[in-house]
């Protein structure tokens, strides 16, 4: 008698695991198409199918910059790594996952566990549970005792230092449930800290910014600790240029115009305020600031209620235009489909991508033929290398910016 199990061909039959460190610490913040990105690149490495930038830019409906955006982004993060043919970094032709619970905690290590298993026998095991259920005021969830056997059993983590990372979550008002505390233990293990003496002497020496750093990051939207460069970069705004909270917090809204709010992005605007500022006094300065910003928020909704009535007449006008786009939508999720069959879909991959070809040409034709150009539905700006901002994408300044600012200051 032979023992067989059937193949499954059907790809949505599978499951793709998503590490929870992923969920809880970097999903949240992220751009909504960099996680589809991501999640979708996912589930064809781990189920070997073959797949490239472009497959996904397609399936997700969204431009090729948007994916190559996403994954510097991503790798910026330490969430993936991409691959190059070359030792120049010339020839990009891959990307590789990164296990984050390995890079927060290391290698799982036989003689550690070994070592851990030994010294925390289930009289110790049940103690440690009891103690942090006082320190969490709460009862633990169904497995959240298994979590928190895999990190001494796996990462070799003290049972008192696991204590303390509940103690400290609960005494800052954070959550106490494992997957907050996860990131605590982490940003600690990250510093080289290893016992609760460790910690509580690297505590007693925080920097005195630290709250600063946390209320930064909070404003734009970061649910991470700051790297040491980052908080570099955020001691010059305080010390050196004398900002306050309320100043930074002004820079850090210019982040809503970019793909990816990021810290060098506000440096680049806190710094160019501060020279700015020279020959100037505050008060002058902050109100021509004020105004250009005025001036970009004018310019962003005129802009917006003009390409929405552009639309609306393209729509009222060719009313194909609409069926047009709904059916490249429809085209868009049948590709999305067919990749996940694999090697048999060929033909159904095919037929999508000729008809989603011969509906934009379509499209086209018909904007053309109206009077329209082929980029008509795009979204209007004043200025489209800022999109109406006043900052580039690297965070620098744009030349409008300072067009408006000499415009502001002859009306004063």
């Amino acid at each position: 008698m032979e023992f067989s199990k059937q193949n499954i061909s059907n790809y949505y039959l599978y499951d793709t695991p998503v590490e929870n460190l992923f969920i809880s610490e970097y999903m949240a913040s992220a751009p909504g198409d960099y996680v589809k990105a991501y999640l979708l690149a996912l589930m064809y490495a781990q189920m070997n199918m073959p797949a490239d930038s472009e497959e996904i830019a397609r399936a997700l409906g969204v431009g090729m910059d948007v994916i190559a955006e996403c994954w510097r982004y991503w790798e910026d993060l330490g969430v993936i790594s991409r691959v190059y043919s070359d030792k120049e970094k010339r020839n990009f032709c891959g990307i590789e996952f990164i296990s984050l619970k390995e890079s927060a905690f290391g290698r799982r290590n036989p003689a550690k566990t070994s070592k851990a298993s030994s010294r925390l026998d289930d009289e110790s095991f049940a103690k440690l549970l009891r103690d942090v259920e006082a320190a969490s005021g709460r009862m633990l969830e169904s497995r959240e005792p298994e979590t928190i056997s895999s990190w001494i059993m796996d990462y070799d983590m003290d049972p008192g230092f696991i204590l303390f990372g509940y103690k400290f979550s609960a005494s800052k008002g954070r959550s106490t449930k494992s997957r907050y505390v996860a990131a605590i233990l982490k940003d600690w293990k990250s510093k080289g800290l290893s016992s609760v003496s460790d910690v509580e002497a690297f505590l007693e020496n925080v920097d005195m910014h630290y709250s600063m750093y946390r209320k930064v990051f909070r404003e734009l939207g970061f649910q991470r600790n700051p790297s040491e460069e980052e908080k570099r970069i955020m001691n010059r705004w305080f010390d050196e240029y004398g900002f306050g909270l309320d100043k930074v917090f002004e820079a850090c809204k210019c982040t809503s115009g970019i793909t990816n709010p990021n810290i060098n992005y506000v440096d680049k605007v806190l710094t160019s305020w501060h020279k700015e500022a020279n020959g100037e006094t505050e008060v002058s300065r902050e109100a021509a600031v004020t105004r250009v910003e005025k001036l970009y928020e004018m310019d962003r909704q005129s802009n917006a209620a003009k390409t929405e009535k552009i639309r609306e007449e393209i729509f009222t006008g060719i009313p194909r235009i609409k069926s047009i786009m709904e059916e490249l939508r429809q085209c868009s999720v049948s590709l999305s489909k067919a990749m996940l069959l694999g090697p048999g879909a060929e033909s159904v991959i095919k037929r999508e991508r000729a008809k989603a070809e011969a509906l934009s040409r379509e499209k086209t034709e018909l904007l053309t033929s109206h009077g329209y150009s082929s980029s008509a539905m795009d979204t209007i700006y004043t200025c489209s290398k800022c999109r109406d901002t006043g900052f580039l994408e690297d965070g620098s300044r744009c030349s409008c910016y300072n067009e408006k600012l000499q415009l502001v200051m002859k009306e004063r």
